[in-house]
């Protein structure tokens, strides 16, 4: 199993990460995420805050999802265009169950 914190939703007003494998929570709460289920949310009010926040994130190796639509990976790569952010992340998809490519950008 990957151990890997995975970021499922980047919309501009929250953000969701799903915790996978043997990997602790609490370095979500410390960036003001809480609890809910099995997965850790934040709310936020500006796009300061949510640039602020993906940058952590990235910081800390989170892996921001790839998919159809509007995904996580592709909302960082809109943002990365328009100059908003300019630090690296990492983008994980998938092309069957437990086989993932992960990708620097």
């Amino acid at each position: 199993m990957l151990n890997n914190m995975l970021v499922t939703i980047l919309e501009h007003k929250r953000i969701v990460v799903e915790l996978r494998g043997d990997i602790d929570g609490i370095m979500l709460l410390n960036l003001g995420f809480f609890k809910k289920g099995i997965y850790y949310l934040a709310n936020f009010d500006s796009e300061k805050e949510q640039l602020l926040l993906v940058e952590k994130l990235a910081a800390i190796g989170a892996l921001f999802s790839y998919g159809h639509g509007w995904a996580p990976s592709q909302v960082m790569e809109y943002l990365k265009e328009q100059g908003k952010i300019n630090f690296p992340y990492k983008e994980i998809s998938w092309r069957a169950p437990g086989d993932y490519i992960i990708r620097d950008k």
